[in-house]
């Protein structure tokens, strides 16, 4: 046996919220329909505030200064580039015998550094202290490769210490 209410009893059960919502739910429905009341509700939901725009103003602004400095740091190193392209070719091609001997006097005291510390390292006493070492020394008795390297190490080190400091 099935039980079953009649439509008369059903009646009178709805709150005013549910019928608020039915309400809510019908103007929707009939907005949706009507195309220049939804574009309207559209458009005002769609449009920031004033803070938001100020902020995204910020932000546009931020990027076009990030923009600029990278501009402008790319134009300093191709400057940079070109200028020292152009004075290594202004070494380079001079315009004769008397620009290459203005550059060795220039470089004087670099070349004479230089050959001053080769002299230095090459003498006996110099090779009988790294011959203290087995490392250095090779199977006839002379100094091996690694000895080599250990002084044009120390010669380069010592040839900046003095173009810094010095020169």
């Amino acid at each position: 046996m099935s039980q079953e209410t009649p439509i008369g009893n059903l009646g009178g059960g709805i709150s005013d919220e549910d019928s608020k919502l039915v309400d809510s739910i019908l103007n929707d429905i009939n907005s949706s329909s009507g195309p220049s009341q939804g574009q309207q509700q559209q458009s005002q939901q769609q449009q920031p505030s004033p803070e938001q725009i100020k902020m995204m103003q910020q932000q546009q602004m931020a990027r076009q200064q990030a923009l600029a400095q990278q501009q402008q740091a790319m134009a300093q190193q191709q400057a940079m580039a070109q200028q020292q392209a152009h004075q290594k070719m202004n070494m380079i091609q001079g315009s004769g015998s008397g620009d290459i001997m203005e550059n060795v006097k220039l470089e004087s005291k670099n070349i004479m550094a230089v050959v001053f510390l080769c002299i230095l390292f090459n003498i006996e006493q110099v090779d009988n202290i790294l011959k203290g070492v087995s490392m250095f020394v090779n199977e006839g008795g002379g100094l091996n490769m690694q000895a080599v390297f250990l002084k044009s190490i120390v010669i380069g080190l010592i040839f900046y210490v003095v173009k810094t400091y010095l020169l």
